[in-house]
């Protein structure tokens, strides 16, 4: 029963019990609550309808959140990125290198470059948010970007991603075999830049209610949270007018 029909169902109620105002208010209270009693399902659908409406203003609000940061997520010279800055849609990827999800979803992001080649630019933001228990997530951030000083982000982007246990060492035996030059690392990787821009992107997920974890990606004003490739991909389709 809609909530409709049972409004007009009380009203009708009330009319053959007496004009409401000849009622006190117990009377009213007892009737209404016999009528739900009788109609629980009234219940039910308040409480759907009020679930629904929630979740829109939860999703208006996270777009909103998002449109009100565009030009930092997707236009900060700092951050790393692959395809040209003229791409028709942009990916903003946050992750953590210890984040299993993360890892999962590194393939798509791999091939998305191969599939939609200069139609997408995706953005990587370091967002290091279990280092507190790794002790070595804000390492490899702070590894990748100097990397990235270097030209080869993406390669050690991919091989942190592809380690199954990163530990101090084993960061810096993969500085070495992708060939960087390990002076001008040390000195990138001690650099106060590279820490304030890692600071820099934790407070901007900060301004975003929807980031609870990572991965986390953008497309638009629309976001996935998780390894939801297949939601992910779908957007990036639906934005390419694919």
């Amino acid at each position: 029963m809609t909530t409709i029909a049972a409004v007009g169902l009380m009203t009708s109620s009330c009319a053959q019990a007496g004009s409401t105002t000849d009622m006190s208010k117990t009377e009213i209270e007892e009737l209404v609550r016999a009528y739900i009693m009788e109609n629980p399902e009234i219940i039910r659908d308040a409480f759907i309808k009020l679930q629904e409406k929630e979740v829109a203003q939860e999703q208006e609000l996270n777009r909103e959140s998002i449109a009100a940061a565009k030009d930092a997520l997707e236009n900060d010279p700092r951050d790393m990125s692959v395809g040209p800055d003229d791409a028709k849609v942009t990916i903003v990827e946050f992750f953590d290198y210890n984040c299993g999800f993360c890892k999962r979803a590194t393939p798509w992001v791999q091939n998305a470059v191969e599939k939609y080649g200069d139609d997408v630019r995706i953005v990587f933001k370091e967002l290091p948010i279990l280092d507190d228990r790794t002790k070595t997530s804000r390492l490899a951030a702070r590894s990748a970007l100097a990397a990235g000083r270097q030209g080869k982000y993406a390669e050690m982007h991919y091989a942190l991603m592809d380690s199954k246990r990163l530990t101090g060492e084993s960061i810096r035996e993969t500085a070495k075999e992708i060939g960087l030059d390990m002076r001008k690392y040390e000195a990138d990787l001690a650099d106060a830049s590279i820490d304030k821009h890692i600071n820099d992107t934790l407070q901007l997920a900060n301004r975003l209610p929807a980031l609870t974890g990572t991965p986390f990606f953008i497309v638009g004003d629309e976001y996935v949270s998780g390894a939801d490739t297949d939601r992910l991909e779908r957007l990036v389709d639906a934005a390419l007018g694919s």
